[in-house]
């Protein structure tokens, strides 16, 4: 089972920043989860929020600051918010020598917001990373443009629910990954995904019993806060 880190190491670090995502895949976890957005003038940033005040600084709509207004905010720990390329390189970087990611998906990439799935994309294959990315989301047709646009791009659907048939949402969207969160869990999902050569990835966990449960369930990777063997550098 994958263990994925949800927004980088950010039980321990500032969530979705390049600290936290650059000390998750220090510790040696399989794979990272993070947020993408849009900027006023068009950047795709990684922050998870619609709104600046939880995790910054700052005040207001992420949609609504330009990359530099966004840029000047502090992240936590001094740290800036990022774009998607600079999270791409630091990827490749940290990754770039460790043989078992050579040939598998190395990052998850949400979106947030729909409309921005040609941006992603196109930043996604300037990094010469379409092999190495799974890109899902909570509106299922990003997920389904983002296929019809690169047939070789890996994508998944999130959903909090436990629908009748979970893998017909997914054959919906042509996607490979489906990403339900765990407490909507059940053994015929994760079967009925392995019949037709779907993986499921679950979060978010966060405790022993949830962890021992997902297990059980049979999953093929859990995406989680709290990495053990984590360290905080401040």
């Amino acid at each position: 089972m994958k263990i994925i880190a949800h927004r980088g190491a950010s039980f321990l670090l500032p969530e979705n920043t390049l600290l936290s995502i650059g000390n998750a895949l220090d510790v040696g976890v399989d794979m990272v989860e993070i947020d993408v957005r849009q900027s006023r003038d068009g950047e795709i940033v990684v922050f998870h929020d619609a709104t600046l005040d939880r995790t910054t600084n700052g005040t207001g709509m992420v949609k609504d600051k330009t990359l530099l207004e966004l840029k000047k905010l502090d992240a936590g720990h001094g740290e800036t918010i990022p774009t998607l390329n600079e999270v791409l390189k630091l990827v490749k970087s940290k990754l770039g020598k460790v043989s078992k990611f050579k040939d598998q998906p190395s990052i998850i990439i949400e979106i947030k917001e729909p409309g921005i799935e040609k941006e992603v994309l196109d930043i996604i294959k300037q990094e010469d990373m379409v092999k190495k990315v799974i890109v899902a989301s909570f509106y299922h047709h990003v997920s389904l443009n983002l296929k019809l646009m690169e047939e070789k791009l890996k994508t998944g659907i999130i959903f909090i629910a436990q629908p009748i048939h979970p893998e017909k949402m997914a054959l919906d969207a042509r996607a490979e990954y489906m990403l339900p969160f765990h407490n909507y869990l059940s053994e015929k999902m994760v079967e009925t995904a392995h019949e037709h050569d779907m993986m499921i990835y679950t979060g978010v966990v966060d405790t022993l019993v949830d962890m021992k449960f997902v297990l059980k369930m049979g999953v093929d990777g859990m995406v989680t806060n709290k990495l053990l063997g984590g360290e905080s550098t401040s």
